[in-house]
């Protein structure tokens, strides 16, 4: 029987994540006695240091390479990404960057290199990154970059909500000015792309105004006439079932009652904050495009309650479900 390896990061050592990877992972390891098996890709140290403030017993299989015979069946099975270094809980640090990076980079490699089936990224801080490589804008635009593809979405699934988004990690000041027809029909086409698999039939696709009242017929804004609705005139063209553009107020409520089934947001605020109010404990991001599947939690480091066994799992389950 070939086995199926899921790789995962632990995220930033002092975050949540080294915590809520081993809260979850215990329910799915029966998985690996039926041929898919979880790998993380961090340090033992890392790992103990988290047991100890879950006051549970892990018993771990420690690889020295990649080596799927030597996956076992009834541990956690870690392969160190890197040199081990001290970290610092609850607080941005160098360090913690470094190592942060360090897996997703081995991450990435193995996942490119068709080694791992299945890639799940725990929290990181940008800002630490950014520490030790300088134009690191965060795993989705690193994914692509390193995949080198260009048409890629991040797509937020919790709840009954599904939204991409058409400009991410960008000032407010600069959303306008990056918003073109065409990112918005490359965007909804992978979205279309994807969501045809799991529905299995035309997926209801609906595009988000940009400003209040969807522009207001022009009068509060001419984004939606001049650039949203010539894109939804485009991809109704090519057969997508698409509506828009519809104010930002309305359309997460038909959203939510299931009336379309998914939407297309302008910015990251736009999209992120219906989702997270009703699905901030179970919310996870998707990346579209890649030639291999990633998700994550849809939830920062948390630093405030790292280590203090506070943090919820949930999020890091949905995204291991995902790659399943």
């Amino acid at each position: 029987m070939k086995k199926r390896i899921i790789g995962g990061t632990l995220g930033d050592p002092g975050g949540i994540g080294p915590e809520i990877v081993l809260k979850a992972l215990p329910k799915y390891l029966k998985l690996q006695k039926k041929g898919t098996y979880f790998l993380i890709l961090g340090h033992l140290h890392t790992l103990k240091k988290a047991s100890q403030n879950l006051r549970k017993k892990f018993s771990f299989n420690m690889l020295s390479k990649f080596d799927p015979l030597a996956l076992s069946i009834n541990h956690i099975n870690v392969l160190p990404p890197s040199r081990e270094l001290p970290f610092k809980i609850g607080q941005v640090n160098i360090q913690n960057g470094k190592l942060s990076f360090e897996a997703i980079k081995f991450g990435t490699d193995l996942a490119l290199q068709g080694k791992i089936q299945g890639l799940m990224t725990a929290p990181v801080s940008k800002e630490a990154v950014q520490k030790t490589v300088k134009n690191f804008r965060g795993h989705t635009d690193y994914l692509a970059e390193r995949a080198k593809v260009k048409n890629y979405a991040m797509l937020l699934m919790g709840g009954p909500l599904r939204v991409i988004l058409v400009t991410a990690h960008i000032p407010l000041k600069g959303v306008a000015s990056s918003i073109t027809s065409q990112l918005i029909i490359d965007k909804t086409l992978l979205a279309n792309r994807f969501l045809k698999t799991i529905l299995k039939r035309n997926p209801r696709i609906g595009i988000a105004g940009l400003n209040p009242h969807g522009g207001d017929g022009g009068l509060v804004g001419q984004e939606e006439i001049k650039i949203i609705a010539p894109a939804v005139k485009k991809l109704k063209r090519k057969g997508v079932k698409v509506l828009g553009p519809i104010p930002a107020d309305t359309i997460f409520a038909l959203a939510y009652q299931k009336k379309i089934d998914l939407v297309i947001s302008m910015y990251h605020d736009q999209g992120l904050g219906p989702l997270k109010m009703i699905a901030f404990d179970e919310g996870i991001n998707v990346t579209l495009g890649l030639p291999f599947k990633r998700s994550t939690p849809d939830h920062g480091t948390a630093f405030d309650i790292a280590y203090k066994n506070k943090a919820s799992s949930h999020s890091i389950e949905k995204a291991l479900d995902y790659l399943l």
